[in-house]
């Protein structure tokens, strides 16, 4: 009898594990930034006046020999305690021009975001949105008919203190140089589906910062400060160099998501967002590379309740890699999935599901995948030499965890036996990019919440029926073995 309730036990426990992996790819189900369009085949031309204030051309951006000429805004109030500066920007009324159909913005020149581009009142953030184009696709880049503005132009976006940029809508960025003048700026996405795909260049204008993390670009999939309600993202980057990729808010508290019952004694803040029902998912591959760290969820201070699903397919990582940051979950019952397919992890720091003393609760259950690994038994060697807090590791199938400590850390004394071993080590799961059905917020007051799905729910009917069935076929399984059992003893 105990063997059977061993077996039992070994085959739920199997299966649950299956179920999770399977739950967690029902609940990434949506949007796929990889297959972002531009909205439209209206293509804005976008450059700085020069020193004397002018551009050449009619100033309509329908051509790179007219560049778009920003006008007085309607909106923008000078005599304003704090005025909206980003209004008489050329990058922002290129998006507005864009926001009912979508289309192609070309950074033909450079561009600089700073302190007379931004609004705001803060000496280290200030912010230069788009305007709220939602889901008719906008696509940033510098190359256009077969024209390098980079190459051409000097074409570039140079951010400086206190300028940030927040995206009001799903974007692709390709072909497009990143240049930060000081240290610790970001570019937020609001929680809208994002593909930053190839050629993207991103670097410290002094050369003497090359290779100096909080010198590069950082990225938020979520907003800088603002919060919502089933709060998703999905952030696919395939090149650029960064000092942060966080999953979810870049971490500014904002009193709009608060409850009322907070108790500010606790030195905890609850979110409205803490049924657990928010998702994060990053996608990193081909030439990325990191120097700070990457983050499934929130950067620092804001709270997060929820799920997260982080996807390495390539890319470089020197830097600390953390499903879940500073503040942990408020869900008692959050999931992290890493999936790792490939990357180079020879100067990575670690690879963690959770910051160590976070301020919540870690997650309840974390999952490391290397099973669909794609490089060498060495690389692999690797990455597991860098993995901390992980209690639930795939490996591929035929390599063990005695192997890949023996291959640690030298990567290249691999022989000709484990190349065989590891040539059909692949895995051709993609990453479904986000999960569930995004609410078009475009009438609200804050339009960057994306709903998990029409009803805000979570699919969580879904997974308990997932698990309810998963439990059936362990019974089955222990059945037939018993029943075989039964038969031998005939």
């Amino acid at each position: 009898m105990k063997k059977i309730a061993k077996l039992f036990v070994a085959a739920f426990i199997v299966a649950l594990v299956a179920a999770l992996f399977a739950a967690s790819a029902l609940a990434t189900s949506g949007v796929d930034p990889n297959k972002l369009k531009p909205g439209s085949d209206t293509v804005v031309f976008i450059m700085d006046p020069a020193e004397d204030g002018k551009l050449p051309g009619d100033g309509t951006g329908l051509g790179p020999q007219n560049p778009l000429e920003a006008l007085d805004h309607e909106k923008f109030d000078p005599d304003e305690d704090c005025p909206k500066m980003h209004l008489q920007t050329e990058f922002y009324q290129a998006t507005e021009l864009l926001k009912d159909t979508g289309g192609t913005i070309v950074i033909m020149g450079p561009v600089l975001v700073g302190i007379d581009e931004t609004y705001g009142e803060g000496n280290t953030t200030r912010d230069l949105f788009t305007a709220k184009f939602g889901k008719n696709t906008i696509k940033f880049t510098s190359v256009y008919n077969g024209v390098d503005y980079r190459e051409t132009n000097d074409a570039k976006i140079i951010i400086e203190n206190p300028g940030e940029i927040g995206i009001e809508g799903q974007s692709i960025w390709e072909n497009i140089d990143i240049v930060t003048r000081d240290p610790n700026r970001i570019i937020s996405f609001n929680f809208w589906p994002t593909l930053v795909g190839e050629g993207v260049r991103c670097y410290p204008e002094d050369e003497m910062f090359e290779g100096v993390a909080p010198n590069y670009i950082s990225l938020s999939a979520g907003h800088r400060y603002d919060g919502g309600i089933d709060l998703q993202t999905s952030l696919v980057v395939k090149s650029g160099t960064y000092n942060i990729i966080a999953g979810g808010e870049w971490g500014v508290l904002n009193k709009r998501t608060y409850k009322e019952q907070d108790d500010p004694d606790s030195g905890i803040s609850y979110t409205y967002n803490m049924d657990g029902t928010s998702k994060t998912n990053i996608v990193l591959e081909g030439t990325t590379t990191v120097y700070g760290s990457v983050i499934g969820t929130n950067r620092q201070r804001a709270e997060f309740s929820g799920n997260v699903n982080i996807t390495i397919n390539d890319g470089k990582y020197e830097c600390d890699i953390y499903g879940v940051g500073d503040t942990g979950m408020l869900n008692k019952d959050g999931q992290v999935v890493f999936k790792i397919n490939g990357g180079d992890f020879s100067t990575c720091w670690s690879i963690n599901d959770c910051v160590d003393g976070c301020t919540n609760n870690p997650p309840a259950f974390s999952v490391l995948d290397f099973s669909g690994w794609k490089g060498d038994l060495g690389g692999l060697a690797q990455a597991y030499g860098v993995v901390t807090t992980f209690t639930n590791i795939k490996f591929p199938s035929g390599v063990t965890e005695e192997q890949l400590l023996a291959a640690f850390p030298s990567g290249d004394e691999t022989d000709a036996s484990d190349a065989d071993e590891t040539a059909d080590i692949a895995g051709d799961e993609e990453n479904d990019a986000s999960d569930g059905d995004e609410k078009n917020e475009d009438d609200k007051k804050d339009n960057t919440a994306v709903g998990v799905n029409g009803n805000g729910g979570s699919n969580m009917g879904l997974i308990i029926g997932i698990v309810a069935g998963v439990v059936v076929i362990a019974a089955v399984i222990v059945v037939v073995i018993v029943l075989g059992k039964k038969k031998k003893d005939k």
